[in-house]
């Protein structure tokens, strides 16, 4: 019950803290896609780069990516615990990338990552020495760079270099402690789902 409340208190605490000045807005690719797909990371400054790591639903990034400290896990949150339930989406105001960026950028949905990963041709490279796929469309020859940025559990950087996870905004439809999300490596890219609480970089998508 304590360590309920606590949670419950840290993300009251976390929302008030975290309405930060809006962020620069990043450059926006036509892919021939239903939304654009930002050049960068959300938080880098270079399409290399990894950016920042946020667990799934939080608005703010930390040291230790767990369970234990994951605060939409907290008892007195019921938000996104619905079972059964299809194309539930993050609330706007869980959606890191809307409340940094604002001006109609968010994080993409299964839906239009899995348009990604099927519509688009995927060739594993290095730019500037950071390995990851182009990925260029089929439509108009435009491309992007995802880094293998890895991912954060715990407080551990993991896969870094060759393998990159990457939020969307979409829980699982059956395992509500689960969201949806982009996995790759050097030999495979698909849409997949992992544990929400663990720290991933995203890339930012607009209308």
């Amino acid at each position: 019950m304590m360590r309920g409340l606590l949670k419950a208190f840290a993300t009251l605490l976390l929302a008030l803290t975290s309405t930060a000045v809006l962020w620069a807005q990043p450059e926006a690719v036509d892919l021939g896609l239903d939304v654009k797909w930002a050049t960068c990371n959300l938080g880098a400054d270079t399409p290399e780069a990894s950016g920042e790591f946020y667990a799934w639903g939080e608005i703010a990034t930390k040291d230790d990516y767990t369970r234990d400290g994951y605060l939409l896990f907290a008892d007195a949150v019921t938000k996104y615990r619905e079972r059964f339930i299809l194309n539930r989406q993050l609330d706007a105001e869980d959606d890191v990338v809307q409340q940094r960026l604002g001006g109609g950028w968010r994080m993409p949905t299964f839906a239009e990552t899995n348009a990604l990963v099927q519509e688009c041709d995927w060739a594993w490279t290095e730019q500037n020495g950071v390995p990851g796929y182009k990925v260029t469309s089929r439509k108009n020859g435009n491309s992007i760079f995802l880094p293998a940025a890895g991912y954060k559990e715990g407080g551990e950087l993991l896969f870094a270099g060759s393998a990159g996870r990457y939020w969307t905004a979409t829980r699982h439809p059956y395992h509500w402690q689960c969201a949806m999300d982009l996995f790759f490596s050097d030999s495979f890219h698909y849409a997949y789902f992992y544990g929400r609480y663990r720290g991933y970089p995203i890339r930012p998508v607009c209308e």
